[in-house]
């Protein structure tokens, strides 16, 4: 095995091209230095500088290996300082885990604050219903989840609520309401309606249910979807209507228009939470977390 010392003695020879010159550059003697040179031929088993009284040069198979010696010492050095980086907490990988429904506001704006805060960290995100990112929070597959409490199974987690928001209606723009400022779900009771599945985002999907009973009715549900996209683009395609959490607002689309909704309810109430296991010490969940504090001020109204 060549050694990284040996390698930089003899880049520093092959650059030079005068063993006086490259022992001063090493601050080593010079017969040392001619006899690690012998070394290490002897241990790659080729002759790599021609020697003669008066000048020193690479041969072919000198020339080669210089340019894998210089590759093999800048990885080196690459890693060391990846190390230290990593050690110091300002570089290295956090896998975040996230509910689909943040990912066209919420989810951006926490990337890019995390990105210029932090720039010398990969991400990698898994979109999972709140549920599956429990499972791979205890499971250790996860660093941080942004998910919407409240969830089963979360006893050994620790959470932090850093967002709120309401449910809007999300209406056809013909629809008899559309000019409205704002609705009240009475108004709705009865349409027909798109709903998140019970079994993948039981959260929204209990509290639709438990909105629509505090104004007085049980919903009509004729489709069931469980991305906020799909359910827009069917809202505007004249199905029905749909109550979705106000992040849906940032997708604009022709046919449809987005309404507050006036009820008192809390069950309209929303929240998304940061959640981990307070076992992950690593410097990316530490880092993220630091960032994702609690929110301040009323809900965020719909646009």
């Amino acid at each position: 095995m060549v050694s990284s010392r040996l390698l930089r003695q003899f880049v520093a020879v092959a650059e030079e091209l005068h063993y006086g010159r490259a022992a001063a550059r090493l601050h080593m003697a010079q017969p040392p230095l001619s006899q690690s040179i012998k070394r290490l031929e002897a241990l790659v088993g080729v002759q790599m500088l021609n020697r003669s009284r008066h000048a020193v040069e690479l041969t072919a198979a000198g020339q080669v290996f210089l340019a894998e010696a210089r590759d093999l010492l800048a990885r080196e050095a690459k890693a060391v300082e990846a190390a230290r980086r990593a050690a110091e907490g300002v570089a290295g990988r956090v896998t975040i885990g996230f509910v689909g429904s943040i990912s066209y506001e919420l989810l951006p704006r926490i990337l890019l604050g995390f990105r210029a805060r932090f720039p010398g960290f990969d991400i990698d995100l898994v979109e999972q219903t709140s549920t599956e990112q429990i499972d791979g929070l205890l499971a250790g597959r996860l660093d941080v989840g942004l998910l919407r409490p409240p969830v089963n199974n979360a006893a050994d987690l620790q959470m932090r609520v850093i967002h709120r928001e309401r449910f809007v209606a999300v209406l056809p723009r013909g629809h008899r309401l559309a000019r409205a400022r704002a609705v009240r779900l009475a108004q709705l009771a009865d349409e027909s309606f798109m709903t998140f599945p019970a079994d993948r985002i039981p959260g929204l999907h209990s509290k639709f249910l438990l909105a629509c009973a505090d104004a007085g009715f049980s919903p009509r549900t004729v489709l069931q979807a469980w991305q906020m996209p799909s359910m827009v683009s069917l809202v505007a395609a004249g199905f029905g209507v749909a109550l979705l959490p106000a992040q849906a607002c940032s997708l604009p689309h022709p046919g449809v228009v987005y309404k507050p909704i006036g009820d008192d309810s809390g069950h309209l109430a929303l929240e998304i939470a940061a959640c981990w296991h307070p076992a992950n010490r690593s410097a990316g969940a530490r880092n993220l977390l630091s960032l994702l504090t609690a929110p301040t001020g009323a809900p965020t109204a719909a646009r």
